[in-house]
């Protein structure tokens, strides 16, 4: 099984928002396309109660960064008690929203060093003596990404506050 170090643990924002959902979605995913992460959702479960709805979607981003570490970066939105508004020009939600971002580092994701205890070792031994650098360099890289898409995101909403 491959080594997971967690880089940042839990972002969240919580808002009451109108926004157009549909958008959001097309923002977010342009943001993983030109960052250079393949990603897939992982699941959309949406939900009526009433005149009410819920919607909850997660992705998983991944990036591999050479053929050893590979970034991941999961993003669940939780839209609550939404209702849908029509305006003359579009489409709006109405709800409260919740979007939780985590990214990890991934090491050996092809388990190339895992086979047998020997490998086990040298790998071990390379990660603690010849590739801190590298590793450390590739968490703030990681980091980065992170906080740029929550940064992102939070100015795609306080943009939807002055439609």
């Amino acid at each position: 099984m491959p080594e997971k170090d967690k880089v940042v643990k839990e972002l969240i924002i919580k808002q009451k928002a109108q926004f157009n959902m549909l958008e959001f979605y097309k923002f977010l995913s342009s943001w993983f396309e030109v960052n250079r992460y393949i990603f897939y959702e992982t699941n959309y479960d949406d939900t009526r109660t009433d005149d009410k709805k819920s919607l909850k979607i997660k992705w998983n981003g991944s990036k591999d960064v050479d053929d050893y570490y590979r970034f991941s970066i999961k993003v669940t939105i939780e839209l609550k008690n939404y209702e849908m508004i029509e305006t003359e020009k579009e489409k709006l939600v109405d709800g409260e929203l919740k979007v939780e971002l985590e990214s990890t580092l991934i090491l050996d994701y092809e388990e190339k060093w895992q086979n047998n205890p020997t490998m086990k070792f040298l790998r071990s031994t390379a990660d603690k003596f010849f590739f801190s650098s590298k590793h450390e360099k590739y968490i703030k890289e990681l980091r980065n990404d992170t906080y740029d898409v929550f940064d992102k995101i939070k100015s795609f909403l306080n943009l939807q506050k002055f439609r």
